[in-house]
């Protein structure tokens, strides 16, 4: 390999190290420094709370979906749980580091998975809420989704719930896209950038931490986007980009990967030609 690839590849790496010593200060330190830390905030359960799931994919939505249900008394947060077709690989938001934020968040991850045969894929998803109502008496199912997906008419999760007998309680919908990301921020949470794409961001972007810096390089994409592109969603709502929290108000810890350079995707479905999208290197 060429030694300028080498040493481009060696300070991609570098910067990602550094963004998550920014994320963890006590990186590396003694566990008696990390004894230190506050205790994850407990959660606030009324006398009737509902069990409720969060749909999991590990990013900044669903964990501030996660949040706001935690403060809600009406609501006890039993589990998370990802939906996941059993062929998928999580490039955006890998199953490792799920696992990993489940551990720090004393939450078990539960996994539904959606047949690669499957005649429905909305009836693998009903089924699924199903199984999580009878077997563990879950009657609410939360998500960070903020906006209509494509040529849906509804929204997703509140669709299938519906025909699961689950209720969806959707704290982000149609919420501000800048308020969301300022909530984040004030409330500490630890987030890096696990998904980019042209032309609004580069490789730089991945392993960066969202912080006001960088909220404030995006509302620039917002006010004047590139070239022959759509003005930049702050929410990343068009797949813009992904995220992975590795720390927040309710982590016992730090989730610290190991990060390696930026990988490069081509040929993915939906890609157009031209566009390079880059994810997390794990």
């Amino acid at each position: 390999m060429p030694s300028r690839m080498v040493e481009a590849l060696r300070r991609r790496e570098e910067a990602a190290r550094t963004a998550l010593q920014e994320v963890d200060p006590d990186a590396g330190h003694s566990s008696q420094r990390r004894r230190h830390r506050a205790a994850p905030e407990a959660q606030a359960l009324g006398s009737e709370a509902e069990k409720c799931v969060i749909s999991w994919t590990g990013g900044k939505d669903c964990n501030l979906a996660l949040l706001i249900a935690w403060r809600d008394p009406s609501l006890d947060v039993v589990a998370l749980v990802v939906f996941r077709p059993e062929d998928a690989e999580f490039k955006a938001h890998p199953l490792t580091l799920m696992e990993a934020q489940a551990g720090s968040l004393g939450l078990p991850l539960l996994h539904v998975t959606i047949p690669c045969d499957t005649p429905s894929y909305k009836q693998s998803y009903v089924r699924g809420m199903r199984q999580l109502r009878e077997e563990r008496g879950v009657t609410v199912i939360a998500t960070g989704d903020m906006d209509l997906v494509g040529d849906m008419a509804r929204n997703w999760i509140e669709e299938c719930g519906e025909e699961a007998g689950m209720r969806a309680f959707l704290p982000l919908w149609q919420s501000d896209r800048e308020a969301n990301l300022r909530r984040l921020i004030d409330e500490k949470f630890g987030i890096v950038f696990s998904c980019v794409k042209s032309p609004w961001f580069d490789a730089s972007w991945i392993g960066r931490c969202v912080d006001e810096a960088a909220l404030a390089e995006m509302q620039a994409m917002v006010e004047s986007p590139p070239a022959d592109a759509k003005p930049l969603d702050l929410g990343g709502e068009r797949g813009e980009y992904h995220t992975m929290c590795v720390d927040g108000p309710l982590y016992a810890r730090t989730v610290t990967p190991a990060i390696r350079p930026p990988r490069e995707l081509l040929g993915q479905p939906g890609q157009k030609e031209g566009e390079q999208w880059w994810t997390i290197g794990m």
